[in-house]
């Protein structure tokens, strides 16, 4: 977000590279590798924000100026001067000013917690620093060159505007990033604005309000194209890989916007098609960057990271296959042994079903007594002789004689023999 001349982008996890209008740098793991220090401004001494002076000779507080309008204009004749009189801060009049003015110095000089601390209070008081007679009176000329984000610089006149994303910018850097939001936010509707609330909301990964705030821009500048390439990040986090490469599709084939902005959109589509396992691709993409810039080391680390990248998805496929296979011998086997099971199982109801046949066959194998068909007569034969106990027939040669005999098959007290089989008839006991 806002004052940055320099950004860093990454090409592969751990991997980054920094590029900006004065050089090109890489940081592998948070450590920067051949660092190219960015030239320091005359007024300022910063390469994070500059400011340019009047072409003309500045012009100068007369004798009778207030002395808090003679000490504010030898504040800012000391580009390493960090302290201000008090009278000048707490004055009613100059506070605004002196408050935003030291606010910008503390911030141009690393001393973040100082700078958000003034540039707070000069936010929280009435007024406008452009509008202030100082600053028409001698800094009418004044210009803050601001690298807003991704290498891409504004020069904006000291303003309201400036003042905010100076604090925003503050704010990023302690981790503040939610308050530095509203800030910019609050804004007028700009192009500055727009890139810086776009590179917080990134840092935030809000891709949704990224791709709201990149809606609708077509690449034409420095700026949009810088959006486009926010936008297409946003969509590779959602996962939308053909809107990512629609995104800086105007970017990668032109030199138009500048090379950092074309090395930016390279490194993006090199890790879109390393998402998609294009490792063929993604590889082409980096050394593009490197056939332009060969002083780069981390794109050769980069490289031999989507190589071993390429090495390990082979060998998780080649992983996945064998377990698959195993897998799958498992699962024959266990069919193997439940048809096997089922087989045993099969075999033993029919044998016990065969040993069912052979009793019932046996059984009516058997001989049984023959039961003569005729109606049975459960009638009271009153005209017999009937004791308690039968009369014991006497048998005829092979056998009983005929008569009423102790029924055998127990159906009733008494069945009758003819000679040669029961009968039907029977006889109830009194």
């Amino acid at each position: 977000m806002g004052f940055r001349k320099s950004t860093s982008f990454k090409v592969m996890p751990g991997v980054r590279v920094r590029v900006s209008t004065h050089g090109v740098g890489t940081y592998v793991g948070g450590r920067k590798i051949s660092p190219r220090k960015v030239p320091a401004s005359p007024r300022t001494g910063t390469a994070r924000t500059s400011t340019t002076a009047p072409a003309q000779a500045p012009v100068r507080p007369g004798m009778f100026a207030p002395k808090e309008e003679k000490a504010l204009f030898a504040f800012l004749s000391q580009p390493d001067a960090l302290n201000l009189e008090e009278t000048v801060l707490a004055h009613p009049q100059y506070a605004l000013l002196g408050n935003a003015l030291l606010g910008l110095r503390h911030l141009i000089h690393g001393q973040t917690d100082r700078a958000v601390e003034y540039l707070r209070a000069a936010l929280s008081l009435d007024g406008e620093v452009e509008s202030h007679a100082f600053t028409r009176k001698y800094l009418s000329s004044y210009r803050l060159t601001l690298g807003i984000a991704g290498g891409v610089s504004v020069e904006l006149p000291l303003s309201h505007d400036a003042v905010t994303l100076a604090l925003a910018e503050g704010l990023q850097i302690q981790g503040q990033t939610r308050t530095a939001v509203y800030y910019v936010e609050a804004l007028d509707p700009s192009y500055p604005a727009l890139l810086s609330l776009a590179d917080l909301y990134v840092e935030l990964e809000d891709w949704h309000e990224v791709l709201r705030l990149t809606n609708g821009f077509g690449v034409d500048s420095e700026i949009t194209a810088m959006l486009a390439i926010f936008r297409a990040k946003s969509h590779l986090a959602l996962g939308e890989l053909v809107a990512a490469k629609e995104c800086i599709k105007p970017l990668t084939a032109s030199k138009k916007y500048g090379t950092g902005l074309r090395f930016q959109a390279l490194a993006m589509r090199s890790e879109i098609s390393l998402t998609e396992g294009a490792f063929a691709r993604a590889t082409a993409d980096l050394e593009k960057i490197l056939a332009e810039d060969s002083s780069l080391p981390g794109l050769r680390e980069a490289l031999a990271r989507i190589q071993r990248r390429q090495q390990e998805i082979e060998q998780d496929k080649s992983d996945a296959i064998r377990q698959k296979a195993r897998a799958a011998e498992q699962k024959r086997e266990e069919a193997e042994r439940a048809k096997e099971e089922k087989r045993a199982e099969a075999e033993r109801v029919r044998a016990e079903k065969a040993a069912a046949r052979d009793r019932l066959a046996a059984e009516r194998a058997a001989p049984k007594p023959a039961l003569q068909a005729a109606v049975i007569d459960l009638s009271f034969d009153e005209d017999a002789d009937i004791s308690d106990e039968p009369e014991l027939a006497q048998p005829e040669a092979g056998g009983l004689v005929p008569g009423f005999y102790p029924d055998p098959q127990e159906v009733a007290p008494f069945r009758y023999w003819d000679g040669s089989a029961w009968t039907s008839r029977i006889r109830m006991k009194p």
